[in-house]
Formats: structure tokens, C-alpha cells, sequence
């Protein structure tokens, strides 16, 4: 068994079944109450719970879930050709680019339909099989739309600063609109190269998410202008009201 990361409370090992010898990737967590690990391990079991019933090829599978009293485990496919975020050093072609978001997307769509916010989407939780067909990871801070806040509480800001939304940043309500937001964030990196939005500290990357101007692309990309300013609109409601109709708007392009 191989460590592929490991963090205070949780680690991902590379692992073989013993029935045929196939690869899969085993994320353990322990249990810590007293360490801030409470809230985390219950939003791991909701993890397994909710996205082990999505059958999407853009999702990654979930085989199995163990839980003891001090741990649990979820055994997952192994997606042994990195991550989105490796790739992005340098920016993308428009047509490496146009399919990620693509797969991206209906992967959101799948999701959403059975009412799963990822809320942590970022290059580094899309991940590569052999093929180059990607499917998005880490779903530890995914909250089910009916289930209520009493684990992970009111007032407290979950993701990535750089792919969050406005009303993430801020703490307040968010729905499956703001995954769309991490999307055009993810979408302008990829076409670019650069972030939409940094600053020296979280919060004026925060800041900058509700209030600067809208990022424009360069020259030779202005078909792709008006689908990243919906998906980058501050107010929800002025976004993209779903995946679905992200893919429809961009199969209506000509590029």
C-alpha cells in the first residue's frame, strides 16, 4: 500500500483488491472530536452516502465504504493520470479546454440532479484516467440541498478562495449556481493560464470575487466572452440557472 497524500486527519493510499489484483485509491479518516475531525468524519460518511449512488463517467466511482469506532475508509477508483491542476501551468488549447469544461459540466449536471453541491470544485479535484477522460474528486465538503446545516454549522466559509463564489466567500446561502461560478473560474484558467481573481490574502481574493470587473479574454477567444461572463456573474440569479443549460448554450457555438 503507497501513500499518495496524506493530511492532520485524513490520507489516500493506493491499494489492490485481493480478488483480481485492480488498483484502487483508499482515502482513510480518523476520528478526532476534540481536533476539529467531528464535523469532518460525518461529512465523509455523507460523502460515500451521496455520491456512491451517482453513475456518471465524469464522477469518480465509489466501491466501498468501511467504518469503525476511531475511522472509516472509502475504497474509489484509482485516476492514475493527475490532476487538472498539473496541467495547468501553461494555458490550455481552446479544444482541450472546450472538452474539459464539457465533461466538466455534465458531470455538474449529474450531481445536481441528485442534489449534491460539490462547493469545493477546483483543477486540483478534477482528476485523469488513462484515457484523458477526467472525473471530478473530493466531495468531503459536499452538502446534500434537503439535508440541514447541523453538521456543518451556519457561518463558516468551505473551498478554495481562488474558484469561490461571491456568496460562498461571504458565507451565505449558496445552491448549485455557485459550483457554475468555480466552473468559469476553472474555465478562464484553462483558457489563459492565469487565475480571474488574486490578491495578497484570501479575503482581497474574496473581496475581488464580489466586486472587480469581470475578467476578458484575449484575442481570437471573444466567442467564449459572453458563456464565461454568465458563468462568472456575481449574483446568481444573473448565471447560468443550471448545467444543462451551460452544455446547450455552448453546443449553440461556433468555434
Amino acid at each position: 500500500m503507497k501513500t499518495l497524500h496524506s493530511s492532520k486527519l485524513a490520507s489516500v493510499y493506493l491499494a489492490r483488491t485481493e480478488a483480481d489484483g485492480d488498483l484502487l485509491a483508499c482515502k482513510v479518516i480518523r476520528y478526532v472530536p476534540d481536533d476539529g475531525g467531528e464535523g469532518l468524519f460525518d461529512r465523509f460518511i455523507q460523502e460515500y452516502q451521496i455520491i456512491a449512488g451517482i453513475d456518471h463517467p465524469n464522477v469518480v466511482r465509489i466501491y466501498d465504504l468501511g467504518v469503525a469506532d476511531d475511522h472509516a475508509y472509502i475504497a474509489m477508483e484509482y485516476l492514475p493520470a493527475g490532476s487538472l491542476a498539473e496541467r495547468l501551468r501553461s494555458a490550455l488549447s481552446v479544444e482541450h479546454a472546450l472538452a474539459y469544461l464539457r465533461q466538466i459540466a455534465g458531470a455538474l449536471q449529474a450531481i445536481h440532479a441528485a442534489g449534491v453541491l460539490h462547493r469545493d470544485l477546483k483543477p486540483a479535484n478534477i482528476m485523469f484516467r488513462d484515457d484523458d477522460s477526467l472525473a471530478l474528486i473530493d466531495f468531503g465538503l459536499a452538502k446534500h440541498m434537503e439535508l440541514r446545516a447541523a453538521i456543518t454549522g451556519t457561518g463558516q466559509i468551505f473551498g478554495t478562495p481562488y474558484y469561490m463564489s461571491p456568496e460562498q466567500g461571504h458565507a451565505d446561502p449558496t445552491d448549485h449556481r455557485a459550483d457554475l461560478y468555480s466552473l468559469g473560474c476553472i474555465v478562464y484558467e484553462m483558457l489563459t493560464g492565469e487565475r480571474p481573481f488574486v490578491g495578497a490574502s484570501a479575503m482581497s481574493v474574496i473581496y475581488k470575487h464580489a466586486h472587480a470587473p469581470r475578467p476578458r479574454l484575449d484575442h481570437g477567444l471573444e466567442k467564449l466572452q459572453a458563456p464565461l461572463d454568465r458563468m462568472l456573474a456575481i449574483r446568481p440569479q444573473d448565471r447560468y440557472q443550471s448545467a444543462r443549460a451551460l452544455l446547450e448554450d455552448l453546443n449553440s457555438l461556433r468555434l
